[in-house]
C-alpha cells in the first residue's frame, strides 16, 4: 500500500521504518530541512518538506495516490486539519491521526477521521485488558472502543452459576457468543447448563458492562 506519514520526527521515522519492513510503500511530510535529510538518508524514501495542512503541500506529494495517510505530530490541531484535507480534497480511503490529548479524540471522529490514536487512551486499555476484575477480562474493543469483547468466568457465587443459557436475560445489546467448559468452545444453545470453571464471551455494547458484571458475577 502506499501510506503517507506526516511527522518526521521520533514516532514517524520508527513508524515509516516499520512500514517499510512490511513491504509498504511509505513517503513523509515534515516541516524541519534537517529532518527531512536524515528520514530520506536513512529511510531511503520521498520526502517532502513543508507544511501538510496546505493543500499545495499534499498535492506535491501525491496525496491522491495514498491509500492510508498518518498524521503524527506533536500538534492535535495539524493532525486534524491535515487528515481532513487529505479526506476531503485529496479522497484518501483511510486516515489515522495521533491524538496527544485524548479528550480531543471524539472530536476528531466527528470531524471526519476515520481512526484517532492517543497513546494515553491505548496504555490504559492494555492495562484494563490484563487486569482480571472479578473473574471479567476485556479481550478487545472494536469501532472506537464502542463495542467490547469481554471473557467472564463463572463462579458458584455467579447469579448464572447452574443455569440454562436460556434462562439469562440478556440486555439486547449484548450477545453471548461462545462457552468455553474444559478447554473446548461450545456453542451457547438454551439447555447448556454455566457450571463453575465455566467461561462465557460476550460482545456488548461498552455501555453494559457493568450490567454484565452484575448479571455474571454478581
Amino acid at each position: 500500500m502506499n501510506i503517507m506519514i506526516v511527522g518526521g520526527g521520533k514516532v514517524g521515522y520508527y513508524l515509516a521504518k516499520t512500514l517499510l519492513s512490511f513491504g509498504h510503500k511509505v513517503s513523509v511530510i515534515e516541516l524541519k530541512r534537517e529532518t527531512c535529510q536524515k528520514v530520506a538518508d536513512e529511510l531511503n524514501i520521498p520526502v517532502f518538506m513543508g507544511d501538510a495542512t496546505k493543500y499545495d503541500i499534499l498535492k506535491n506529494g501525491d496525496a491522491g495516490k495514498t491509500d492510508i495517510f498518518i498524521a503524527v505530530t506533536g500538534q492535535d490541531e495539524d493532525n486534524l486539519i491535515s487528515c481532513q484535507l487529505a479526506k476531503n480534497n485529496f479522497r484518501v480511503g483511510k486516515t489515522i491521526a495521533r491524538v496527544n490529548n485524548p479528550k480531543n479524540a471524539n472530536v476528531f471522529i466527528k470531524l471526519g477521521v476515520d481512526i484517532p490514536v492517543s497513546s494515553t487512551t491505548v496504555i490504559a486499555d492494555l492495562i484494563e485488558q490484563e487486569v482480571d476484575y472479578a473473574g471479567m477480562k476485556t479481550l478487545t474493543s472494536i469501532k472506537n472502543d464502542r463495542i467490547v469483547v469481554t471473557e467472564i468466568q463463572i463462579r458458584k457465587s455467579s447469579p448464572v452459576y447452574n443455569k440454562k443459557v436460556m434462562d439469562i436475560r440478556m440486555p439486547k445489546d449484548c450477545l453471548l457468543v461462545s462457552v468455553i467448559k474444559n478447554d473446548e468452545v461450545l456453542k451457547p444453545g438454551n439447555h447448556l447448563v454455566l457450571m463453575e470453571g465455566d467461561s462465557v464471551i460476550v460482545v456488548s455494547d461498552s455501555d453494559n458492562k457493568k450490567y454484565l458484571k452484575e448479571l455474571f458475577v454478581g
